[in-house]
């Protein structure tokens, strides 16, 4: 078998999406979100108008919610 079959056949046997992954995901995004608000009480918006910002930043926030909630919920299963 080459190597390339090889790899192929491993990343079929495993998972797509990791709870490290969402958990680096939501990392992630708490920093982005962090980091606008630092700019946004500095009222410092960039190319973006307040409103702009306000609603990227609950967009960011909303998106760390639904995955801590994917993360929450995939621990809850594994407990059973």
């Amino acid at each position: 078998m080459s190597n390339q079959n090889q790899k192929n056949e491993n990343q079929a046997n495993k998972p797509l999406l990791t709870k490290g992954d969402l958990a680096v995901a939501a990392f992630s995004v708490s920093e982005v979100y962090n980091s606008y608000l630092e700019r946004y009480e500095q009222e410092d918006y960039g190319e973006l108008s307040k409103q702009e910002m306000e609603t990227s930043m609950d967009s960011l926030r909303n998106v760390f919610i639904k995955l801590d909630a994917i993360i929450q919920s995939t621990e809850k299963r594994e407990k059973q």
